[in-house]
């Protein structure tokens, strides 16, 4: 749960990027702080669920990477093809129901 969140983080913190292809989505520009304080809120979050399972070291090493990780696998992915966001949305979703069942 705690990686479907922070990808989520990560498709919000990439969509307040200048390089974003924001034609597609009008509403980023003009909601570009909240998307930013929400997208810090959920990455602080699952670094805070993956506390709970872990000790904080090794919790924070492990988000510290998967956020890396999963930054450079949506900025490349929606660089390829915008359409790519809704996978990764779609992907984030399946895995928060599958965590809930």
């Amino acid at each position: 749960m705690a990686l479907a969140i922070l990808t989520i983080a990560c498709l919000l913190l990439y969509a307040t990027s200048k390089y974003f292809p924001k034609q597609e989505i009008k509403w980023i520009d003009q909601n570009k702080k909240t998307i930013l304080w929400t997208a810090t809120a959920l990455a602080i979050l699952s670094l805070i669920i993956l506390n709970l399972a872990n000790d904080f070291g090794t919790s924070l090493v492990f988000w510290m990477i998967a956020f890396m990780t999963i930054l450079s696998a949506v900025i490349l992915s929606v660089k390829m093809n915008i359409k790519w966001i809704w996978v990764w949305g779609g992907l984030c979703v399946i895995f928060l129901l599958i965590d809930v069942v």
